[in-house]
């Protein structure tokens, strides 16, 4: 993991990258218009809902809570829980959220976060299984190239590093497709990989709970903390991906190499953009309550908080791999 960087060093760092994310932002605010166009294009379109699906599901743990009446209280409560979960989440299911893609480009959405403020728009309801996997992939990789088109136009407006910046509009279409066709091909990668990891470390956590469920319990703890630090390595590799335009292979070395020697730098970005998100996802949440201005303002809101923390990333990636160049360098000579 690196050696740790004291904690006040570690804080002005991060502050240092957000501050600087969002001065980039604030000066450049076209960079708002494609996820603001995203909402606009979420509120018009018909919201794509798999409530059947998940209805048929919840009748089915319905009837789970039915046959457990007389048992155990926990043995009943919780078929009934999952049952009022999925009736729930039915409701106001949009299959079109995967055109936002938050967890590998950060592509800040309103209407992907608090799906219930669609209101009383069209739904077309999805009850075949097959049908809502065909719609979730289109919509998936739908999300993915506008992804990728995002944090090109943000990696365009990045006056750091060595990543080209002014490229004609065929050059940046060029490295949009390629970049979209890269990030398939590490989600390829990622899904095999963790489910190498996966598999067998349920099979032998099961195994475990079976002879003592708090050595199970233990072992689940420490696998799911070994899954996040998976994640937490690879967290930069879209980053590389398209900032330097490095291919699969080279981007999740480079992403590998920087959280190793800036570990508690990488964790702090995390925790600090993830609570920032959080925060400010709640404060929008009660403003759209208000009145449709509400909603028109926590979406602009949401949007300029969401572009700011995801130039911050890059400009975090590109100061790291910055310094660490210049030490590498430095060590040689």
């Amino acid at each position: 993991m690196g050696t740790p960087a004291k904690t006040g060093k570690t804080l002005v760092g991060i502050i240092d990258s957000l501050s600087t994310g969002y001065r980039f932002v604030s000066r450049r605010p076209g960079l708002l218009l494609l996820p603001l166009l995203l909402d606009a294009l979420l509120w018009v379109l018909p919201r794509w809902s798999i409530g059947p699906l998940l209805e048929r599901l919840a009748a089915f743990y319905t009837n789970l809570a039915d046959d457990a009446q007389g048992m155990e209280t926990n043995l009943f409560t919780l078929p009934e829980q999952m049952s009022d979960l999925l009736a729930t989440v039915g409701q106001t299911s949009n299959l079109a959220q995967f055109l936002v893609n938050r967890s590998l480009y950060h592509v800040p959405s309103l209407l992907a976060a608090l799906p219930s403020i669609k209101g009383n728009h069209p739904s077309v309801e999805i009850d075949s299984l097959g049908s809502a996997s065909l719609l979730s992939l289109f919509f998936g990789l739908a999300g993915l190239l506008i992804g990728a088109t995002y944090m090109n136009l943000l990696a365009q407006n990045l006056p750091l590093g060595e990543g080209q910046k002014a490229v004609s509009i065929d050059d940046l279409a060029g490295r949009i497709v390629r970049h979209w066709l890269r990030t398939i091909g590490f989600l390829v990668f990622i899904t095999l990989g963790l489910s190498m990891i996966y598999i067998p470390g349920v099979l032998g956590i099961t195994v475990l709970a079976v002879i003592s469920p708090m050595l199970g319990s233990g072992a689940m703890f420490l696998f799911m903390g070994l899954i996040v630090v998976i994640l937490l390595y690879l967290y930069f590799v879209t980053t590389a991906l398209v900032l330097d335009n490095l291919a699969i292979g080279h981007a999740v070395r480079r992403s590998i190499y920087l959280v190793r020697y800036n570990f508690w730098h990488t964790a702090g970005f995390v925790l600090l953009t993830t609570l920032i998100s959080t925060g400010m996802g709640l404060l929008f949440r009660q403003i759209t309550q208000l009145n449709a201005l509400g909603v028109a303002f926590a979406t602009l809101g949401n949007t300029f908080i969401g572009t700011g923390l995801a130039m911050s990333l890059l400009v975090f990636y590109r100061t790291r791999i910055l310094t660490m160049k210049q030490e590498e360098a430095n060590g040689a000579t």
